[in-house]
């Protein structure tokens, strides 16, 4: 079906839908691959986070592993300057979190010593399957257990039951793919605090106008109702993302 090497270790599943969607033209398949995956990770990264989780195996400080890791991934090295203040600003108006997941997570999981808390699972989705089982290995480091699954998230909404759910920089990704499809997700999760960001800037540094762009998005959604029960609590730019903090005020958590 797909002939390069770089995409063979995608979820299948999501690698299928796209081939079929655009009429089994491989080449168009591997335009849209590139677009969701590839501009984000470079082809060793998975070898250099491997053996950063060697490293840490072998005693290394774990913090000094983290930030490395987050640096192999073009969205985390991005955010890795203000990560600090990232998670304080998240941290600040959820309170106590002991499950979290993670959609569309690429590196994020490794972020695991920065959060405040003592988690107890960390629910890890990706479309790369090596992704998936770094993380499970270095969730094993973490005493986690290892949750880090691969999932399309155009057809499938994982249920998981948790205090937070992250959609870091995932909306523009999936309403590219689907339009509609990003809010729709978010509404349908099982998440008591649901933290949605956007990029202020492309991969390659230039604004084109993003922050008011998207910023105009996400509020005509919360206007629209497209985000269900979901309500926001604080919004902030942080580096360089803005950052929307949802609580689901309703009962059961």
């Amino acid at each position: 079906m797909i002939t390069s090497a770089k995409y063979n270790m995608l979820y299948p599943p999501l690698v299928a839908r796209i081939y079929e969607e655009e009429r089994r033209n491989e080449k168009a398949t591997k335009t849209r691959l590139h677009q969701m995956f590839g501009a984000y990770v470079q082809g060793n990264a998975h070898k250099k986070a491997a053996a950063l989780l060697a490293n840490l195996e072998n005693g290394a400080d774990v913090l000094e592993i983290v930030t490395a890791g987050l640096a192999l991934h073009a969205s985390t090295k991005e955010r890795l300057p203000h990560l600090a203040e990232f998670c304080e600003f998240v941290s600040s108006h959820t309170g106590s979190v002991e499950r979290l997941m993670d959609l569309g997570c690429g590196f994020n999981p490794f972020a695991v010593p920065f959060w405040p808390w003592q988690l107890k699972a960390y629910h890890a989705h990706d479309i790369d399957t090596r992704t998936s089982d770094l993380l499970n290995r270095f969730f094993a480091l973490q005493g986690l257990p290892l949750f880090a699954a691969c999932a399309d998230l155009i057809t499938e909404t994982p249920p998981h039951k948790v205090e937070l759910a992250l959609m870091c920089k995932l909306i523009p990704v999936l309403e590219a793919q689907a339009a509609g499809r990003g809010f729709e997700l978010a509404r349908q999760l099982n998440a008591k605090f649901l933290v949605i960001t956007y990029p202020l800037k492309s991969l390659g540094g230039r604004e084109k106008g993003m922050g008011k762009n998207y910023t105009a998005q996400f509020e005509r959604a919360l206007d629209e109702g497209k985000l269900g029960q979901y309500k926001l609590v604080a919004g902030a730019e942080v580096g360089n993302e803005l950052v929307y903090v949802l609580n689901l005020r309703t009962e059961g958590f």
